[in-house]
């Protein structure tokens, strides 16, 4: 059967999904959809009419089997056809017909980045707990080999403190006389120079660039988050995602699903500033695709994407249960994937939105890379701390002093 001329065709306008704008009395497409179904349009020779729903959804499932959005109007015979990242869904398949899907999306979440470790304990990162721990047990057993090893006429303080400053490059001022003593001498202080060397270029990197906390990873921590208030969980208004959250048999994630409906946690890819200026870290529920395209508008390193997913999508064309050529249809977009055309339009959609702000990412990096005071504190309250318990022990020891000599004088 031939296609039709003409075809109705249900989409939701949003930026780098479906875009129209109108250059010298002809419409043109933008967005990924947008650009999908014109290409649709050349193949198969049909012209269009395009209508979006009044609540902008994609298609939420009411008590009395209608459904809202783009699927409501698939349903009700409103449009023909409809694309806008759709996902065949159960419940949706029961209403609608879909086409062959064009493309596999996974379902994860970017989240808000926790910040900055503080700098002031800056000093101690070059090493993990373990490493510093074995450091401090090295020492320790070092100290009383080598006194009873190379049979040193010194003490085991004495000893321990000598090792410790030759890992802060201090030279070692014990007397190794015989052969034996040097040659393990020799060999810690290689020891000694790797650990320092390997602390000190730690250490001017951890400062220059200052280390990240770690993100929550999984959808079970960012339900803990959201449970303890410290975060907010959005998704989009009707998706199938929200459906998905709210029937699974993970509590955690029919927590999220509830929590989400219940407070409207809804976010518009138009609208960032309830992302941008949130006073409570936030995470947002999407396929792969639109969370790359958000990350390309949020601030720069500010949000980061999780490895942990949901559930895969196949996205297609919503069609009329009665409608007459989807063969015709699944032919075409089965070659259009083949081809990888598709996913050619999803790169060069996420490329021109990271090119258009380059330059401000290059000017944040630049930023980033200025060393301030705060970044050294640290250090400054350690260089600070050693000598305020230097000139205590030093005060100590010249009273100490002054008292055996005031008993001396009395004595005689």
């Amino acid at each position: 059967m031939r296609f039709p001329s003409n075809v109705i065709v249900g989409v939701i306008p949003n930026e780098n999904v479906f875009e129209t704008r109108v250059e010298n009395g002809t419409l043109h497409f933008g967005g990924i959809e947008g650009r999908f179904m014109d290409l649709l349009s050349k193949i198969l020779k049909f012209k269009y009419i395009l209508m979006s729903p009044h609540d902008g959804e994609f298609g939420t499932l009411h008590g009395n089997e209608s459904w809202s959005g783009l699927i409501g109007m698939v349903q009700r015979k409103e449009v023909d056809i409809a694309l806008n990242l759709l996902s065949i869904t159960e419940d949706r398949v029961k209403v609608v017909d879909f086409s062959e899907p064009y493309t596999l999306q996974d379902v994860t979440f970017i989240v808000s980045k926790p910040g900055p470790l503080p700098p002031t304990l800056a000093l101690l990162y070059p090493f993990d707990e373990a490493t510093w721990i074995s450091i401090a047990i090295v020492l320790t057993v070092a100290s009383l080999i080598l006194i009873r090893f190379l049979k040193l006429n010194i003490s085991h303080q004495k000893l321990f403190l000598e090792l410790l400053g030759s890992l802060v490059k201090q030279p070692l001022t014990v007397k190794s006389r015989s052969t034996r003593s040097r040659l393990t001498f020799s060999f810690w202080w290689c020891f000694a120079l790797l650990m320092s060397m390997s602390y000190s270029s730690a250490l001017l990197s951890f400062i220059t660039i200052p280390l990240q906390k770690e993100p929550l990873k999984n959808f079970k921590e960012l339900s803990q988050a959201v449970r303890k208030g410290t975060y907010k969980c959005f998704s989009l208004k009707g998706s199938s995602i929200l459906s998905i959250l709210q029937t699974s048999r993970q509590e955690h994630l029919r927590f999220l699903g509830k929590v989400i409906g219940d407070n409207k946690w809804y976010h518009d890819f138009s609208k960032l500033e309830h992302l941008k200026n949130a006073k409570v870290k936030s995470a947002v529920i999407d396929n792969q695709f639109k969370l790359q395209l958000l990350l390309g508008k949020l601030n720069f390193g500010s949000y980061a994407m999780s490895k942990d997913v949901l559930i895969s999508l196949n996205l297609a064309v919503a069609l009329r249960k009665d409608f007459c050529c989807k063969s015709t249809l699944n032919k075409v977009i089965s070659r259009l994937r083949a081809a990888g055309l598709y996913a050619k339009l999803e790169k060069e959609e996420w490329l021109r939105i990271w090119i258009a702000r380059s330059q401000t990412i290059f000017q944040e990096m630049d930023n980033s890379l200025v060393l301030s005071v705060g970044d050294i504190s640290g250090t400054l309250i350690f260089l600070a701390t050693g000598l305020t318990v230097s000139l205590i022990v030093l005060s100590c020891e010249n009273a100490v002093f002054y008292l055996n000599r005031c008993r001396t004088i009395t004595c005689k």
